[in-house]
């Protein structure tokens, strides 16, 4: 989820479920550099695009594989 409350209940559209996490604006800033990086990294050279393997490494330098992105980019919700 992505909000600017950071406990439940600050945002009442919002409903807290366990192991929830939300995007902060701060780090939705962070994440939004790190794409950024990825995609100039990746675009530094025509042929990047087509190297699964230079592809992957950007991915993993940048914290955007499917095991980091929300662990990096994301907080718990904080229900207290």
């Amino acid at each position: 989820m992505a909000t600017e409350a950071r406990r439940a209940g600050q945002d009442p559209e919002a409903i807290a479920v366990p192991g929830m996490r939300v995007i902060t604006p701060e780090l939705f800033g962070k994440l939004k550099e790190a794409v950024m990086a990825y995609t100039a990294a990746l675009a530094s050279s025509p042929d990047r695009w087509a190297d699964e393997q230079a592809v992957g490494e950007q991915l993993t330098h940048h914290k955007l594989t499917g095991d980091r992105l929300f662990t990096t980019y994301a907080e718990p919700v904080n229900t207290a």
